[in-house]
Formats: structure tokens, sequence, C-alpha cells
């Protein structure tokens, strides 16, 4: 697969490369000279004038964005042309183009803020579909995201509740709790003297967002007029659809209350209560929770958390929502999910905040995908190749398994919960994102919208995991098959209309959760004090006997 995809690689760039090259260097250098003259004649207005804020300003936005792209468009036209496909010096001067670029991007989006920042976001959480060069660049911008003065959180507070901070809140720190890139957050205490988080959207971000997306989109264009394989026009949809849910605070207020319904049952979740009396399409209150974040293995060290049970009941949390449920939290990056130990029980609890981000997955897609992991773990490549290409995978079928695993193909061929994830595995899938690049962005193109975020919230959630050591466990594909039975034989009882069968139905679903609960009994047995003891007595019975 992987010879044959380099084939398809160099042809395509051998042509990139070709007749036309000259004349698209010349393009390039005139886009850049014209985004140049534009960045420049308006820098020379705004300067010194401490007044005015350039991101303001159409023009510099789009000045700026239309710079970065000349620029990083040049440097893959012209950086590699010289050197030979596949060879030792290709791959590190591609290596270094990445980087660069990267850089750049991550530059550009921390300077236009807002929706640049989000997307950005959603580009460094996909470790494993993306160069490395570029996941590990863009990451930091989690970190980085802007902060909106004192005097603009009044101003939208006032806007939107009628009244001043003085009249609502006992207090209310100046300092953010954190900042995102469409709002931030902070702690106060009502009049009642009810701790609080107050989450409040920047104020510029609503009108700027729609102007941003038809930018991404042109640039995006532009740009794959350039190199024919350059498919990312699933981002700019992406963003279309998700970005005015997630500007709407009381969608996610509603969301936040649907989950903790969903998932009541999970007592160690805990999901803030929404104050909707104080909460507007700009502003949300909410109960006010703390804890450490969910990938700080030393916090959980200092507090005696079960890393194990952490990670374990995370599992279960995500396998609940999306095989069973078909209502996904999106987003689970660290600072989204908290964990604190409870006094009473000593049992950690998980805290999920920010539910602007939902995707909710037809039955249809959510039963493919069902049986699509069913066959990951037992290794059935016949169903593995029917899922994925009912899931529009086609011909790359086991490129799309090992995106969803993030696992190579010859441990995929194996059985994924055979064998923990190695180093140089691991390392091995990450090169491979460079390598099929054009194929995998081929890949985003052709599968369902409702996949895109599901591949966003697995590198996630692998991200966690790796942070705490517990990737690929027994018990995490344990819980995924446990859901995945539930979920099927629900959907196969809503369809019949037989009792014998819906009966027939109910017992093959006992009797496989029963044969996953005696294997995870022996597997918990295999791993304790008193499992090794029982062993070790049968051996030494056996060579008694003998």
């Amino acid at each position: 697969m992987r010879e044959g995809g380099g084939r398809r690689l160099h042809l395509r760039e051998k042509r990139c490369r070709g007749a036309s090259e000259a004349g698209l260097s010349v393009m390039a250098r005139r886009v850049l000279k014209l985004a140049s003259l534009a960045a420049a004649t308006t820098g020379v207005y705004l300067y010194g004038n401490k007044f005015l804020d350039p991101n303001d300003f159409g023009v510099v936005r789009v000045g700026r964005a239309i710079a970065t792209t000349a620029v990083i468009t040049y440097d893959y036209l012209t950086s590699l042309r010289s050197v030979p496909y596949g060879s030792e010096e290709y791959d590190f001067l591609k290596s270094q183009v990445h980087l660069r670029s990267a850089e750049r991007l991550r530059e550009l989006c921390c300077a236009n803020r807002g929706t640049f920042i989000k997307v950005g976001q959603h580009l460094g959480a996909l470790d494993y579909l993306l160069p490395e060069e570029y996941t590990r660049t863009l990451k930091v911008l989690h970190s980085q995201a802007p902060q909106s003065t004192r005097q603009e959180i009044e101003q939208v507070i006032r806007e939107d509740l009628g009244k001043e901070i003085k009249e609502l809140f006992a207090s209310f720190e100046d300092a953010p709790l954190g900042a995102a890139s469409l709002a931030q957050v902070h702690k106060a205490v009502l009049q009642d003297g009810r701790t609080v988080a107050v989450k409040v959207q920047h104020p510029k971000v609503q009108a700027q967002s729609s102007k941003d997306i038809l930018l991404m989109e042109v640039l995006l264009l532009v740009v794959k007029q350039i190199f024919p394989d350059f498919e990312f026009m699933w981002l700019v949809e992406e963003a279309k659809k998700n970005l005015p849910l997630e500007l709407d605070f009381l969608n996610e207020g509603r969301n936040a209350e649907k989950v903790a319904h969903m998932l009541k049952n999970f007592d160690f979740l805990k999901v803030p209560r929404i104050y909707w009396e104080l909460s507007t399409r700009r502003v949300l209150l909410m109960e006010f929770m703390e804890g450490g974040q969910v990938n700080d293995r030393a916090y959980m060290k200092r507090n005696g958390i079960n890393v194990n049970e952490v990670s374990r009941n995370l599992g279960k949390l995500y396998s609940e929502m999306i095989f069973v449920n078909g209502f996904v939290h999106c987003d689970p990056h660290p600072g989204n999910v908290l964990v604190k130990k409870c006094p009473a029980s000593g049992k950690a609890h998980i805290i999920l905040l920010d539910h602007g981000l939902y995707q909710v997955l037809s039955e249809s897609f959510r039963m493919d995908y069902c049986h699509l992991w069913q066959a990951l773990i037992k290794a059935d490549m016949k169903r593995v190749q029917k899922y994925s290409r009912r899931l529009g995978a086609g011909d790359l079928y086991p490129l799309f398994a090992c995106m969803l695993t993030a696992r190579s193909w010859e441990s995929v061929n194996r059985g994924i919960d055979r064998s923990p994830v190695s180093a140089s595995e691991d390392i091995e899938i990450r090169s491979n994102a460079a390598a099929y690049l054009p194929q995998i962005t081929q890949l985003l193109n052709n599968v369902p919208r409702q996949m895109l975020l599901l591949l966003k919230t697995n590198d996630l959630l692998r991200g966690i995991e790796s942070a705490l050591q517990t990737r690929a466990s027994a018990s995490s594909f344990l819980n995924m098959s446990r859901c995945c039975i539930r979920a099927v034989s629900t959907y196969q009882r809503s369809k019949s209309h037989s009792l014998y069968r819906r009966a027939q139905i109910s017992l093959t679903e006992a009797l496989s959760l029963w044969q996953i609960n005696l294997y995870e009994l022996f597997l918990w047995l295999k791993g304790s004090r008193l499992g090794n003891w029982v062993i070790a007595l049968l051996s030494r019975m056996h060579h008694c006997t003998h």
C-alpha cells in the first residue's frame, strides 16, 4: 500500500512541478506583491493610531491572510523543485517546508484571532491525520487564545443582560480562568452567595466569523487550483455548519443539560448546572466546578486519583455517547475535561465542560460505525472492508482503518486489542500522515460529514490516553464492544415485529455481554496477585501429576 501510494503521489508531484511550474511561480509572486502592497498601505494609515485595533479592519485581516497563503504556496512550489523525489534530502526539505508553513499559519491564526484560531485548533487536534510538523506547531493555539479586556467584557454583559457587573455580582475576577478562541470564562460570586463561572463571548467574533469563513473558502479554492491534490474544503464546510452553533451559548446550555440527562447513570460524570435567568446567546452562567486537567498525571498522583480508573471511565463515557446515543461531545481537549477526587467516596469525578460542539449521528451511520468497530476489534477483514466502504472509504479502506485506530495495517490485521502501541509503531503512523497526505485528504472529502468530528474526537482522546500511558488497554476495547452490542441489539429489536425474534435478540445480547464479562474477569485475575497465586498453584499441581 505504501509503495503504490508513493508512486501515485510522485506522479502528481511531477505533474505539479511540470510545464505549468513557471506560470504558477509567477502567479504566486503576483499574489504576494498585491497582498504586501495592500497590507503596507493599510499599515501606514493605522500606524500610531492607538485608538484603533487593526484587527477590526477587514482589509488588514484579508491582506494578512492572502500574504500568508501566498508565501506558503510559493515555498511549496519552489523549495522542492530541484530535489529528487523520495531521496533523504527531499524528505528533509519537505519536513522543513511543513514546519515553516505551520509556523506561518500559527502566526496568522494568532494575529487574526477568533475563527482563525478555532480552525487552527481543529487542525492541531488531527494528530494522526496531518503531518506532525503541523499538529505539533498548531497545538499551542489552545494556550494562546486572545483575551478580551475588562471594558469589553462589561460591554457584552451590559448589552445582553441590561445591567452592570457590580449590580449582578458580589465579586467578579478580572483575570479569566481560561480564554478560548470564541470566549473567555471568569469566576464570580452572585449576590446570593453562589459561586459561578461566567462565559462571555469576545465582542467582535460574531461579526467577523462569517467573513473569515468566506475568506478561508476563497483562499482554499485558489490553493486547490495550484495544487489539485489539496482537498481541504471539508474544513470550511465544517466551520460553516458548526461555528454558528458554537457562537450560540443558549445552544451550548441545552447541550449541557441534554448530555447530563442522557448519561445520568454515570455517577462519576459531572456537568455544570446552567443558570438560565442570567444566560443569553453571548453570556452563559454556569455552576462553578474545578479540578485538574485530565492529562495531568502529576495532579492525579498528588491527589490519589487512579489514572486507570479515569481512563476507563472516559472511555465508557465516549463509547456510550458515540455508539449508544449518537450525541457526541466533540471537543474533549484537556482543558475541557477535568478530574477531581470526591472527598465522600474517594472516587474520581470527571467534569465535562464546553458543550458548544456536538455531533448528532444518524441511525444508519451509527450502526455502520458500530459494525466497523466490532470488525476491527475482532480483526474480521471482510467486514472491515464492507463497512469501511459503506462509510465512504472505497478502495482506501486499509488507510481508513489505520486512520480510525491510529494503528499500522499490520496491527489491524493482527487485532488491535492483541498488543499495545509501540513507540516505533506510533512513529510509523505519524510519518504515514505526511506520506499519504493526498489520500488522507481525499478520504476526508469522501466520508460522511459526521465522520470528520469523530476523527478529531478520536485523536483528542488518544492524546489523553497517551499522556496517561493507558492507550490501547484491553478494558477500553471491552467497553466499546459492550456499547456496540447494546446499540446493535436495541436497533434490531426496534425493527422487529415478532415477539419471538425480539426475545432471540435479547438472549444473544445477554450471552455476548456475559462472554465479555467473563473475559474481563479472566484479565483481572491474570493481572492480580490472587490470579498469579492461583496460576502458580495450578502450575505446581500440574507438575506434581507428571
